[in-house]
Order: C-alpha cells, then sequence, then structure tokens
C-alpha cells in the first residue's frame, strides 16, 4: 500500500510539472533585444533610423494601424504586425526611444468615461534633448514631450511641458469627456 501511494504521488508530480513546462508566463519586462530572438537586420535597421521622436511618430503613422485588441506585442512584434493597441505603441516608443538615449517613461493614464466605466490609456512621456530643440526651432522647447499612438506632442505653442504631469493634463484636455483618476509612472521597459 505505502508502494501505491508512493508510486501516485510520483505520478502526480510527473503529470503535473510535464504539463506545465510548456506554459510560459508573458514578459513583464521588455526583453533588451526588443523580443526579436534572433538578430533581424531589416528591425535594427528602422531602429537606427528612428533616431528622434518626430521621425519616430512619422514611421508610426506611415506603417502602423490601431487595433484595440487585447494582444501585448513585444517591440519587435509590434515592428512585424505592424498594429496594436495604445499600450504596443508605447511599449515600442519607449523602446526605441530608450535605444537612442532618451530618459523615457511609460505613463498609464486612468480615468472614467461615460457612463462611468474605468479605463486607461498608455503615453510615452520622454526628456527632450538639445538636438532636438535645435533641428525643431519652430517650437519653444520643454523639458519633455509626449507620443499618444501616433500623435507626437513636443510641448511649447501654448503648452508647457515641464513634468510628466503636465504631458498626463495635456491629454486629458485633449479628452473633455474622460474624468480623470490617476497616473503611473513606469520605466521604459514595462510590459503590461
Amino acid at each position: 500500500m505505502k508502494k501505491l501511494f508512493v508510486l501516485g504521488m510520483l505520478l502526480f508530480f510527473c503529470l503535473f510539472f510535464a504539463s506545465c513546462s510548456g506554459v510560459t508566463t508573458p514578459p513583464t519586462t521588455v526583453p533588451d533585444d526588443g523580443g526579436m530572438g534572433s538578430y533581424d537586420s531589416q528591425f535594427i535597421s528602422v531602429i537606427n533610423s528612428l533616431d528622434d521622436p518626430w521621425k519616430l511618430n512619422v514611421w508610426l503613422d506611415e506603417n502602423v494601424q490601431f487595433n484595440a485588441d487585447d494582444i501585448i506585442y513585444t517591440p519587435y512584434d509590434f515592428y512585424i504586425h505592424q498594429e496594436g493597441q495604445c499600450a504596443d505603441y508605447s511599449i515600442f516608443n519607449c523602446f526605441v526611444l530608450h535605444y537612442h538615449d532618451y530618459v523615457v517613461h511609460n505613463v498609464q493614464i486612468y480615468f472614467i468615461t461615460e457612463p462611468e466605466l474605468p479605463s486607461s490609456h498608455a503615453i510615452t512621456v520622454y526628456e527632450t534633448k538639445a538636438k532636438d530643440a535645435a533641428k525643431y526651432w519652430f517650437w519653444k522647447w520643454d523639458k519633455y514631450g509626449c507620443l499618444s499612438v501616433n500623435r507626437f506632442d513636443p510641448g511649447g505653442v501654448g503648452k508647457d511641458f515641464n513634468s510628466i504631469e503636465d504631458c498626463v493634463n495635456h491629454y486629458m484636455s485633449k479628452n473633455p469627456k474622460y474624468k480623470y483618476s490617476h497616473h503611473v509612472i513606469h520605466p521604459w521597459n514595462h510590459m503590461y
């Protein structure tokens, strides 16, 4: 009887661990290679060419379609599928800007929509660089800029982006039907 019990326990653990061995959990942080796995020279070439927020915004506008599904992509998968929701845009934007040595944050804004449903939106907030101010001379350059899906907001022109909260307030002002709840500032490599 004791042998049968031990054999039963051994069989249980073998089946339990064998069935779970194929299950993987999605990453909670962006992999250093953006999820590329094996080297893809075309992906690297695109990332290298997107060396400032304006170029990144133009590339997104020309190549990516918004799709409000529940799939969260790594930057590489986002590049391959060329579609995604706000979280995917923000993850990709953060990866690209961080790659080019920007100080960048993935910011999740929580709000209430009509009729009183909780919701959220992800934006990318980055610290501007002197090279950006020199390139876009027609803007009064602020400390921060933000990207929301494929909308580039460098600050200036009546806006003052001197804090991350200024970028959040700007997003909320563009969406007056939403009632602000709170926001969370995540590191650049945060995955939802």
